[in-house]
């Protein structure tokens, strides 16, 4: 598995990704829309050439000023439990704080114990919980955020 700068040529892959894995997923235009805005920073991680050197999974993050928020992390559901969600986070992560960032946010439904542990086991931290938050079925997020110093 290699983990390289999303592009254009990802997206197609992403969506596939992003329909099996979310109720309400990104659409193509909002995949594109996200990935030329200037500061957002996104991976994906490609398997290796003997399992077809397609998309495994991918994030993206938007950063202002010293802070990041992450928009969007997916593993394609048939390669979960290998690592990628992890190395992605890790990659995006040691990429970001080496350009000065120093908080990381993100929001995670509150319901999905596997993300939350994978978020907790890098140390982020419960700050906040957004009532509501998921429009499609009107579940609660936890507001997570990392310290980078």
């Amino acid at each position: 598995m290699r983990i390289v700068p999303f592009s254009v040529n990802h997206v197609n892959d992403a969506v596939r990704i992003e329909q099996v894995s979310f109720p309400t997923p990104w659409s193509y235009d909002a995949f594109i829309s996200e990935l030329k805005l200037r500061n957002t920073k996104a991976l994906v991680a490609l398997l290796s050439a003997e399992e077809g050197e397609r998309v495994a999974g991918y994030i993206l993050g938007r950063f202002a000023a010293d802070e990041m928020e992450i928009t969007n992390l997916a593993v394609h559901p048939e390669l979960r439990r290998r690592g990628i969600a992890r190395a992605l986070l890790w990659h995006l992560v040691e990429r970001v704080r080496s350009r000065g960032i120093k908080k990381i946010f993100l929001e995670v439904r509150e319901n999905n114990k596997p993300a939350i542990r994978l978020y907790e086991k890098f140390g982020f931290k419960k700050v906040g919980i957004r009532r509501g938050y998921y429009v499609d079925t009107g579940e609660d997020a936890l507001v997570m955020r990392l310290e980078t110093e």
